[in-house]
């Protein structure tokens, strides 16, 4: 298996095993739990490998390959928007009904946007935290890792949620075993040449024959 996707792994365990009800990361394998445990299903978190890059000039012909990775963590938080926000495609809405709509879904607007604030705060420090940055993998799994940029997004309105989303990038750079491919044994096969020679004089088709190896 190359390593970058043991390394999506551990950045997946690192960040559920430090959530601590704070936030929901996917593909966290969590032990059981009753519902009423779970918490902050309004705050998400999901790991992505995003690409990479080969540099020829840091690589060997032979053995290892230096991977420079990119990671792309996706983070989402939600407020529940006060009040009917159908109001605002109604045609039969005051005006005054209309005021009030749009002043939930400002205030809800507000409070995702503090909750995005605070998750990418509360992963941005368990990344960089110095007693994560081998993400506790064996010594010199990975090197030189970073986040070399945030990004929040626009905010959405999902029915009576209002959404707001944020993206991490975290850089690494690993080293890639070649071990090759192992490939497939292909099934014995017999060609009968011993096919005759229809009337026309042209020789006829041979049959291959599959051989059961079982």
């Amino acid at each position: 298996m190359m390593t970058f996707r043991t390394v999506k792994t551990a950045l997946t365990d690192l960040l559920g095993d430090n959530a601590a009800g704070r936030f929901r990361v996917i593909g966290y394998q969590e032990q059981a739990k009753a519902t009423g445990e779970l918490k902050n299903n309004d705050r998400l978190v999901q790991v992505y490998y995003s690409d990479g890059e080969f540099p020829k000039g840091s690589g060997r012909i032979r053995g290892e390959k230096r991977h420079d990775a990119t990671y792309q963590i996706d983070l989402s938080a939600s407020a529940p928007a006060t009040g009917d926000l159908s109001v605002l495609e109604s045609d039969t809405a005051t005006a005054a009904q209309k005021a009030s709509a749009i002043a939930a879904i400002r205030e809800a607007s507000e409070m995702a946007d503090q909750r995005i604030d605070v998750l990418i705060d509360l992963v941005f420090n368990i990344l960089m935290d110095a007693r994560n940055e081998g993400l506790l993998l064996d010594n010199g799994v990975i090197s030189s890792r970073w986040i070399p940029g945030i990004q929040k997004d626009t905010i959405v309105e999902k029915g009576d949620l209002v959404l707001k989303t944020a993206n991490l990038k975290y850089t690494c750079t690993v080293q890639e075993p070649v071990s090759g491919a192992t490939g497939n044994e292909p099934d014995d096969v017999i060609f009968d040449a011993e096919t005759p020679i229809d009337e026309s004089g042209e020789s006829g088709t041979g049959v291959i024959t599959e051989v059961d190896n079982t």
